[in-house]
């Protein structure tokens, strides 16, 4: 008989709630979605991480995609000639305004999207071959929504979660405040092996949306955004001061995000 190892007592859905209860980061709603959708859709097309996500992909024996949180439709455009059918859910209305124009521009007739958020009843979405999970499981209790994702999931499901902070440590400290992090990628392997699934891993390593900020103004619009709350005047001085030092260099232009697979 094999023993029980010590991390066998470790609850990492437990974990991940506490965790993300005392984050410091805000919670984006799909009206902050709908406010950033402009900007996001400019590159839909030009997206290096895009690309990366998909070069990963296992299309063979796949007709149906699911890409939940699909966004402007980057992910879903781009795979639309691999594909018969590709269904695009998203919670922000302006998103999947967004995205269908998208498709039609670049001719991708054979998706399909609609609203529906993480908490929404399910029982309209489709069971797919594939399901993408890209950069949109920052959720309050991450357990449930693996269980829907994977109850859609014929094949394969493909995730990214973010690889540590969403704000450089160095940023942090010109900003002068203390901040308690989002619970990253490695509670999402964890609970996913205590689900009795082995997912593989590999990294992406992608340009910050936008590229490399062209004023301390835009550089701390950007701070705000990633925080998700409001900064005082004094924390914007700090932050134009550090943009006007000249101290943002290349690495805090990139974000390094995991890549998960976790085959059904």
């Amino acid at each position: 008989m094999i023993l029980a190892s010590n991390y066998d007592e470790i609850d990492f859905d437990a974990l991940y709630k506490a965790q993300k209860a005392k984050s410091s980061f805000g919670k984006k709603l799909a009206e902050h979605w709908d406010k950033k959708a402009p900007s996001f859709s400019e590159g839909v097309m030009k997206s290096a991480y895009a690309r990366d996500f998909l070069s990963r992909v296992d299309f063979s024996g796949a007709s149906t995609l699911l890409d939940f949180a699909c966004g402007a439709g980057a992910l879903s455009i781009a795979a639309a000639d691999k594909m018969e059918r590709i269904y695009g859910f998203d919670f922000s209305p302006k998103m999947l305004e967004f995205a269908e124009k998208n498709a039609q521009a670049y001719g991708a007739k054979n998706i399909k999207f609609a609203q529906k958020a993480f908490e929404d009843d399910w029982s309209d979405v489709p069971t797919c071959d594939l399901v993408f999970a890209s950069r949109c499981l920052e959720v309050d209790d991450l357990k449930p929504v693996l269980l829907k994702l994977l109850s859609k999931t014929k094949k394969a499901l493909y995730i990214t979660f973010k690889v540590g902070s969403f704000v450089d440590e160095r940023i942090l400290q010109a900003l002068g405040r203390v901040v308690q992090k989002r619970p990253d990628f490695v509670y999402l392997i964890n609970i996913l092996f205590q689900m009795g699934y082995l997912p593989s891993l590999s990294y992406i390593k992608a340009p910050c949306h936008g590229g490399a900020p062209s004023s301390a103004e835009e550089f701390v619009q950007r701070i705000r955004w990633m925080l998700g709350g409001e900064i005082s005047s004094a924390e914007e001085a700090r932050l134009a001061e550090y943009f006007n030092d000249g101290k943002c260099d290349e690495q805090q232009e990139f974000m390094h995000w995991a890549f998960v697979r976790v085959d059904v």
